[in-house]
């Protein structure tokens, strides 16, 4: 007997901020494809520190100590180290250097965000 396809509580938040930025995709305009971005983005980095988070029942691996995780959550590229670091293994076919990149043009489209798609 397989598993049940059920949506897993810890994926709730991840799942709302992508649905919100295909909301705003599907307007087109280019104030919509910006906030579609940085949510696609703030998705990205909820996801990596709630999979960082999960017991290792879940997970399948030991996670970091929670000062660990808590310090790397202030710094992206650091999570996105730790990540690397403890999930080896299961980022086959996901660059990490082009999440940072990304992250990087988010960014760029909250803090500066001059009218650029």
């Amino acid at each position: 007997m397989g598993k049940a396809n059920t949506t897993k509580p810890w994926t709730a938040g991840p799942r709302e901020l992508l649905n919100h930025a295909f909301e705003h995709l599907a307007k087109g305009k280019p104030f919509d494809f910006r906030i579609a971005m940085i949510s696609v983005d703030n998705a990205v980095e909820l996801t990596i520190k709630t999979y960082l988070g999960l017991p290792k029942r879940i997970r399948g691996s030991v996670g970091p100590p929670l000062k660990r995780l808590q310090e790397a959550g202030s710094s992206f590229p650091v999570l996105l180290d730790l990540l690397e670091e403890l999930a080896k293994g299961k980022l086959n076919g996901i660059d990490l250097g082009d999440i940072e990149v990304y992250h990087r043009l988010r960014n760029i489209l909250y803090h500066e965000g001059h009218g650029i798609t």
